[in-house]
């Protein structure tokens, strides 16, 4: 449960460049890739240090995401950068800058 609160701040917070619009009311969009179980996510991708960043917001951000990969590989992204960046969770988008706008 602790884990969960954690991912509230961190999706609000974490926003990507290439956000699609949202479906028409009525229309439902698939659900973007994640990984089911945590094992098949490992090893998990290195994550930028927060110490890159200059915003309190995107360093607070790869502060929690450090902390939490686990569960961020099993979060879908819904930027959609599955399609465009091949991401497969929510944790890809912390490879990088990505996530930081």
């Amino acid at each position: 449960m602790r884990h969960t609160l954690w991912l509230v701040p961190l999706c609000l917070l974490t926003s990507c460049g290439d956000i699609e619009p949202v479906a028409a009311q009525g229309t439902q969009q698939p659900v973007p890739n994640f990984y089911q179980n945590v094992r098949d996510a490992m090893p998990f991708p290195k994550i930028l240090p927060p110490t890159v960043f200059r915003d309190p917001r995107h360093i607070r951000v790869y502060e929690i995401a450090n902390r939490i990969p686990g569960v961020l590989a099993q979060q879908p992204c819904y930027c959609y950068c599955d399609k465009g960046h091949g991401h497969k969770g929510l944790l890809d988008c912390h490879r990088d800058s990505h996530s930081a706008g």
